[in-house]
């Protein structure tokens, strides 16, 4: 669900936001370069911004974390505190401007990159598919050439990551469609689901 709620994420804001990712800041590093390099300053401060904005909120999830929060549910704090901000934009996608709707997605995105990191007690990543193909692969290949049930085990589980994340972005795509701005809704209802699971502590 966090994979799926990555990619749409993602999607929504390079489609209805000024094609400009809010958790994949490794395409608006490449997009930011670009831009500078054709001299389109208001372009390459748009990149800038979710770059700064997902800084700003690893920083203040750093912070949650590290204070006398820690001590209840961070990890429904932070779910919660995503869902505050994605329901913001959503009620004012037609009023907030481009750059401030980024500016908040990537705080909720890089709340979202700074807490969840385990899945079944390996290493979760949600936000970067190109370190989640290589360890598919890398895994798949333990599993066939050596037996290892482990590898097979994270094999299905990055699997799973990268379809989500691949079902998040066509699915907002789709709704970009229909409900324009408004599709960012769909992320609330993921959010709510996973906030749902922290409920009954099925995460941990």
């Amino acid at each position: 669900m966090l994979a799926m709620n990555s990619g749409a994420i993602d999607a929504y804001t390079f489609l209805q936001h000024g094609e400009v990712f809010v958790g994949l800041q490794t395409g608006n590093f490449i997009l930011f370069g670009i831009s500078l390099s054709k001299l389109a300053w208001w372009q390459s401060l748009r990149y800038l911004f979710s770059i700064l904005m997902f800084a700003l909120g690893v920083v203040f999830i750093k912070h949650l974390q590290a204070s006398r929060y820690k001590e209840h549910n961070i990890k429904r704090i932070i779910l919660i505190i995503d869902v505050i901000l994605l329901v913001i934009v959503g009620i004012l996608a037609n009023i907030l401007s481009d750059i401030v709707i980024v500016g908040l997605l990537a705080i909720a995105a890089a709340a979202q990159f700074q807490e969840f990191k385990l899945m079944n007690g390996n290493p979760f990543n949600p936000l970067m598919m190109t370190g989640n193909l290589r360890k598919l692969l890398d895994n798949f290949y333990s599993f066939l050439r050596f037996k290892n049930v482990k590898s097979r085990s994270i094999s299905i589980d990055t699997f799973l990551i990268l379809f989500c994340f691949i079902l998040g972005s066509l699915m907002m795509g789709l709704l970009t469609n229909i409900l324009d701005e408004y599709a960012i809704f769909m992320n609330v209802i993921i959010v709510l689901i996973v906030l749902l699971f922290t409920n009954q502590k099925v995460i941990k």
